[in-house]
């Protein structure tokens, strides 16, 4: 598997393990895992020759509209997990992402469905957010979801507390 990270047009290569445990106890940023691949077929024979979340709705790229709306939820940290090239290079050519927050992108060819997607995130140890955002990434929405994570973030407080 192959793990890159892209800050500000840099790309650094990582092994992804945040060893750093004071800054756990400190807020995170909010981070989101983006699924550039849903793991069927069921959008052939239109993603035969590119990845579902690079073909255009409206000449716009899927994966577009999804990081879009992850940035507008106050996402500084996304995550990208995909099994092809064609997305890895098309996150690195997109420079307007870098500026709007950090992305990594993590691929590899052995991820059969979502459970496979998280768990390689959870051996890197790369989400550390509580809440974090899980997405695919051909899902295009404009719901604002800031009261879903303020709810959630009373709720787990609540929780912890008692």
């Amino acid at each position: 598997s192959i793990f890159f990270n892209y800050t500000m047009g840099k790309q650094k290569s990582t092994r992804g393990d945040n060893s750093n445990n004071d800054d756990s106890k400190r807020e995170q940023p909010l981070q989101a895992v983006l699924l550039a691949d849903s793991f069927t077929r069921s959008f052939r024979p239109l993603s035969l020759d590119k990845s579902k979340v690079l073909c255009p709705l409206n000449n716009v790229t899927m994966i577009d509209y999804a990081i879009e709306f992850l940035a507008g939820a106050g996402v500084e940290e996304l995550f990208v997990v995909c099994l092809d090239d064609d997305v890895e290079e098309y996150v690195y050519r997109n420079t307007w992402t870098k500026l709007l927050m950090q992305v990594t992108v993590v691929k590899d060819s052995s991820l059969t469905n979502a459970g496979d997607a998280l768990r390689e995130l959870d051996k890197r140890n790369l989400v550390q957010s509580d809440p974090f955002i899980l997405m695919h990434g051909d899902t295009v929405t404009n719901v604002d979801i800031k009261p879903a994570l303020l709810a959630h973030k009373i709720r787990h407080k609540k929780d912890s507390a008692t």
